[in-house]
């Protein structure tokens, strides 16, 4: 701790003078000793590159193409200096230079000006249009080509051009020559009494761009405030574009875009002109501007950007009415040392105002009456519904504040505190945080005013209300989070040492136990802000290296760990405790009130005594009131404090009666049949109400609470097996969750009567599975799963068959994968329970008597590929069959291999390759972690096919790194199985299926990684062979079935198309080709699938470039798809056959001597059109290549 504060001291006395107090930052700079890494850029590395593009803008605007490509490329570049525009500017004057060049040159294409004018656009965009402006050229003469440029056609329609021009006018209208006499020198005598003046046309272009929907408008506004308020101007033109203002904000045309966008414009040129122009001379036009705003009704205007521009225009117009000065009795901190803050060192008179100031205060001028109006308006615009214009009021009664006597400004704090009242909106909440954080960051915020403050605050922390369906307060705790982080630079450790404690706590509550990320984050930074200004709040350091921003980020992580390491502190344990029990028990998201519940199980062994006295009873309470959420919420947390009571007394060697009062424990006992005779488990909110007490059985079974042969058990059960079947899933597994502690706390079977209930029990949820509802089912299943060992002993011969048979798919279950994964996974859970014996009864134990039929199983939900509107829900059963077989075989490896039988490893390992190289990335996953687990599992898995080779191809170190959803990586190793005739089959066959995916880099990896070997093998006729006759065997084997004919036909068309590898073996043996053929045509008959047709009509365009007596079939074949019903095969075969006949001219497809004639018929007839039609053309084509014409069915 002291090396800390050490640490602490010496960064604050060495850069004490880099604080910069105005603005409120700490700039500190690293010391020589720092050593580290750093994101930060330290010059603008890529100026020769940027200078090259500019000189090169003629050569990229050749083509559209190119100029789009320079653009975002320079754009890249600058974005990059986005946090740090001012690297760019040892060199911004010269590319301004270059670009302005490029843009005025006369003769210039007006690409290449566009294209200049965009690049001193994104230069603009990241340097700032003030910054830009000081460089750019401001001479008399360049007035008149700037302006003639803005009036052509192309400077009011181009942005960019617009927007640059208009900057530039701005610092060329600022200079200070004789803008009447230049006009006057300007005109010819011929044309003197009709050519407008030069002024008259700056005015026109300006009021041309205030209308415009683009950033050109706010330049507009820029220039005009510039312009107006030149000293040879403002006295005729300041009234007249006032009124012309007026004008525009009074038309009544309020719905039209334009007249919205030309209000935008006006009001922030009005704005800009009270900032820019002297107080004096706007003195005289503040009270006529201020009450036209406000009769223009611009501050309640629907549009809020309006609004907020309306506001910046009421508080300058206010400022305007005052002196500028700093008003004299503000709190001033004479020092902001972090040194001395935590050097505990500090001095009074440093942090006081002057009182010889304060006097001269009291003989300040009289402020003038309109200065209340403004006030009024402001403190309206802190009530406002949009936050951006409540920020712009707050942050104009700060500035006003400034100058306003110490009385008056005492009567602002008063109006800004009367907002926080319960008939005030959240808005005006809102509002008066971030006034008071305005007014205490000035030092505007007396000492005095912080007793009343303090209470505010508080609350401000905590709002929280719902509305309807969502709630309203998040933006209320950060500001007061901002307001606290205010106080923490505002004031001195003595003058917030009363508020300490109250503001530590607040802080705390709002960092661990907010529902948004941005409040918690809120929360931790003003808490550092205190800790590292104020120094004063209790174990500030320790809970900081906790509870820092990122670490809040996780809401559960804040909620579940970091509220103990907070709570451990005495000062802070009660007041976490109880703010959960007050406002976060009773939340009204369900979320938040089961987070809270179990922060408090966590919190109850740093104060037991005050959760059995208090909390207990209070929230015993509250678990039987009238509120659904304070009754959901209060249950929980009563679950959870109970549990965590009783694993208080076990740590002590007690039991729960010496912890929990007994008229606490009878009130748990009252609170199931309370809630049934009140019937609250009926209705909207019953499924709460039966979460809750689920979660409350369990964690009283867990506690073991003496209920033992009493007759709510009986109540307690019928509760969950209620719940166990209920369709919502939190609500199954809360009960499923809590059954085995029930079980295993109240109900061992040792007695003759407890033997009859388990035989009961057990027959009835076995006979329960018979039934053709969905949630019976999967709630028996997953409650059989749950049976803990006192239950299934004796009974496992019973049980296991039962959940083995609910994962066979029938025609009335096919679709309840949910009920087979979860058979599966209870399956997994009773091996668990009751454990491998080899020579064990079936009856007890897994032994070699029922393990056989486990596997079995298993292995056979590898074949669910159940498909529905949520797609391949069969994917949920076979990843939890991997796993059940990676768990298992694991398992019995480690009791005794011998049980394992050689066919079934074998079978086994096929069919986890086969998952490893199918579709979904999550399947993949889960399989490739399976095969490495049981590859090198530990003692070793017997009977592995091949082992040796698979231990070559999947090095361990590679296994235990490698991510097996990464289709990429994996597809290359695993196609390498298919030359091992244990896997060939089954790895072709999960290849098959991955190349139909609609996922384009699943469709690219699979096609690489079996291109990669077949052309690795490529010499390899055997091979080649063998990968063709096991394709063939797999397509022949699941005719008709969609899910792999259609990608295996793609896939084989692929294979011809993109590969001659297969030629030889298809030339080689005659047999191939008349198989291919004969299965193409049994799956496309009768089929109606356009993209299953399309696929066989490629192959068979494939298949024409094969030399034998197969080019007859093929034929023949595709003169019925160039006469079949659906007239889009019809023209995708004409097409497919004519790129043939062109592709392969070295073929003899077609007789030569009537090739001319096939093409024309085939390019020129109208497939799509008449069918009739069609078929005569078709039968024309089959006459000249000499095949039979296709007859019709004779029905």
């Amino acid at each position: 701790m002291v090396s800390v504060l050490n640490i602490f001291k010496k960064l604050a006395m060495a850069h004490d003078e880099d604080i910069d107090v105005a603005e409120g930052k700490d700039n500190m700079a690293r010391t020589d000793d720092d050593v580290g890494i750093s994101c930060t850029l330290e010059m603008f590395r890529e100026h020769e590159e940027v200078k090259q593009m500019i000189l090169s803008i003629e050569q990229a605007v050749q083509t559209e193409l190119g100029g789009e490509k320079a653009f975002e490329d320079l754009r890249k570049i600058l974005d990059s200096y986005q946090e740090q525009p001012h690297l760019l500017d040892p060199h911004l004057e010269e590319m301004l230079c270059e670009l302005i060049r490029i843009s005025t040159a006369p003769g210039a294409a007006s690409k290449v000006t566009a294209q200049a004018f965009k690049y001193l656009w994104l230069i603009i965009k990241v340097r700032g249009y003030k910054n830009v402006s000081r460089k750019l050229p401001h001479e008399v003469n360049d007035l008149i080509p700037v302006l003639e440029m803005l009036e052509c056609e192309e400077g009011s329609k181009d942005f960019y051009r617009c927007y640059v021009l208009l900057l530039w006018l701005s610092i060329i209208v600022y200079m200070p020559f004789n803008m009447m006499g230049f006009d006057a020198t300007s005109k010819t005598s011929s044309a003197s009494s009709v050519c407008p003046t030069v002024v008259e046309r700056l005015m026109t272009v300006i009021k041309t761009h205030l209308k415009s929907s683009q950033h050109s408008r706010q330049m507009s506004a820029f220039v005009a405030s510039k312009f107006i308020t030149r000293p040879d101007l403002k006295e005729k033109y300041v009234p007249e574009f006032f009124a012309y203002c007026f004008d525009v904000l009074c038309n009544d045309q309020g719905s039209d875009v334009h007249t919205i966008f030309h209000k935008l414009g006006v009001l922030r040129a009005l704005g800009l002109v009270f900032k820019h122009g002297k107080r004096e001379e706007m003195l005289p036009y503040s009270k006529e501007v201020l009450t036209r705003i406000i009769e223009s009704k611009s501050t309640t205007c629907i549009d809020t950007p309006i609004r907020k521009l309306a506001m910046k225009l009421i508080q300058r117009i206010g400022l305007t009415f005052l002196k500028p000065k700093v008003a004299a009795w503000r709190y001033q901190m004479g020092s902001r040392s972090l040194a001395i803050n935590i050097q505990g060192a500090s001095s009074q008179d440093q942090w006081k105002s002057d009182p010889d100031a304060k006097e001269y205060d009291e003989d300040d001028d009289e402020v003038a009456a309109e200065v209340e109006e403004v006030i009024d308006c402001l403190l309206q615009g802190l009530n406002d519904k949009d936050t951006i214009v409540r920020w712009s009021a707050a942050k104009g009664i700060g500035r006003v504040t400034g100058r306003l006597p110490q009385e008056f400004a005492d009567e602002v704090v008063g109006a800004i505190l009367e907002l926080f009242s319960t008939r005030e909106s959240d808005k005006a909440w809102h509002g008066g945080c971030l006034a008071l954080a305005e007014l205490a960051r000035r030092g505007l915020l007396l000492p005095q005013r912080l007793p009343a403050i303090a209470p505010i605050l508080e609350k401000a922390l905590v709002y929280d209300e719902l509305r309807g369906q969502c709630s309203v307060g998040s933006n209320i705790r950060d500001a007061a989070c901002y307001l606290c982080w205010a106080f923490a630079r505002a004031y001195h450790p003595d003058q917030m040492l009363p508020y300490v404690k109250q503001i530590a706590t607040g802080l705390l509550i709002v960092a661990l136990f907010d529902r948004e990320i941005p409040c918690r984050r809120a929360g931790s930074a003003a808490f550092q802000e205190h800790v590292g200004r104020q120094g004063t709040f209790p174990h500030g350091i320790e809970i900081l290296t906790t509870v820092d921003y990122f670490a809040v980020g996780n809401r559960s992580n804040a909620f579940l760990n970091l509220s103990v390491a907070v709570g451990k502190y005495p000062e802070y344990t009660q007041a976490l405790i109880d703010h959960l029990v007050e406002r976060k028990v009773n939340h009204w998201d369900s979320a938040v009130r089961e987070l809270s519940a179990k922060a408090l199980h966590n919190l109850t062994a740093l104060a037991p005594d005050y959760m059995n006295k208090t909390i207990a009873r209070k929230l015993l309470q509250e678990s039987t009131g009238p509120v659904l959420v304070a009754r959901h919420g209060a249950i929980m947390a009563l679950a959870h404090i109970t549990h965590a009571l009783a694993l208080v007394a076990e740590k002590n060697g007690k039991s729960i009666e010496h912890v929990m009062d007994n008229d606490i424990l009878e009130g748990i006992r009252q609170i199931v049949p309370t809630l049934d005779e009140r019937k609250l488990y009926r209705g909207m909110g019953g499924e709460y109400m039966k979460h809750a007490t689920a979660v409350l059985i369990e964690k009283a079974s867990l506690a073991n609470l003496p209920y033992h042969g009493q007759d709510i058990l009986e109540k307690w059960y019928e509760l969950l097996e209620d719940c166990v079947v209920r369709v919502d899933e939190n609500l199954r597994v809360s009960a499923l969750t809590a059954l085995p502690p029930f079980w295993i706390t109240y109900f061992k079977p040792t007695s003759e009567e407890n033997i009859k209930w388990r035989n009961n029990l057990i027959n009835h949820y076995t006979e329960g599975l018979h039934t053709e509802k969905e949630m019976q089912s999967l709630g028996f299943v997953s409650a059989l799963g749950c049976l803990p060992l006192s239950l299934v002993t004796g009974k496992f011969d019973i049980v296991l068959p039962a959940l083995i048979k609910a994962t066979d798919i029938t025609a009335s279950t096919s679709g309840w994968a949910q009920t087979r994964k979860e058979a599966i996974l209870g399956i997994q859970r009773l091996v668990d329970t009751v454990g491998i014996e080899s020579k064990g009864k079936a009856c007890d134990h897994v032994c070699g008597e029922n393990l056989l039929s486990i596997y079995q199983c298993l292995l056979k939900c590898l074949d669910d590929y159940t498909m529905d509107r949520r797609g391949d829900i069969g994917a949920w059963v076979r990843e939890a069959s991997m796993t059940c077989l990676q768990h298992l075989t694991v398992a019995v490896i480690k009791k005794d291999p011998a049980l394992l039988k050689e066919d079934i490893v074998c079978e086994m390992m096929a069919r986890i390759c086969q998952q490893a190289v199918e579709r979904i990335d999550r399947t993949r996953k889960v399989a490739g972690t399976a095969f490495a687990s049981l590859l090198y599992s530990n003692p070793r898995l017997p009977h592995i096919p091949n082992c040796s080779e698979l231990e070559r191809i999947f090095p361990e170190e590679d296994c235990a790194s490698m991510n097996w959803a990464a289709e990429r990586t994996t597809f290359r190793l695993f196609i390498e199985l298919v030359d091992l005739p244990a896997y060939r089959s089954r790895v072709l066959l999960g290849v098959t299926y991955s190349a139909g995916g609609i996922s384009a880099n699943l469709s690219r990896f699979t096609s690489e990684a079996i291109h990669m070997y077949l052309n690795a093998r490529a010499e390899n006729t055997e091979a080649l062979s063998s990968f063709l006759e096991i394709l063939l065997q797999i397509f022949s084997s699941h005719l008709k079935i969609d899910r792999i004919t259609l990608p295996l036909i793609k896939m084989l068309g692929d294979l011809l198309s993109s590969s001659v590898v297969l030629d030889t073996v298809l030339e080689q043996n005659d047999s191939f080709m008349p198989r291919i053929i004969t299965l193409l045509k049994k799956e496309c008959f009768r089929s109606a699938d356009y993209h299953k047709l399309v696929a066989v009509v490629a192959v068979f365009c494939e298949l024409l470039r094969i030399d034998g007596p197969s080019i007859k079939p093929c034929l023949t074949q595709l003169s019925l798809f160039l006469g079949y019903q659906y007239p889009k095969v019809r023209a995708v075969t004409a097409t497919s056959f004519l790129t043939a006949i062109q592709d392969y001219s070295d073929k003899e497809i077609v007789p030569e001597h009537h090739l001319e004639e096939i093409t024309t018929l085939l390019e020129e007839t109208e497939w799509m059109e008449n069918l009739e039609e069609a078929r005569k053309q078709r039968n024309r084509l089959c006459e000249l290549l000499d095949i039979p014409v296709p007859q019709p069915r004779k029905k």
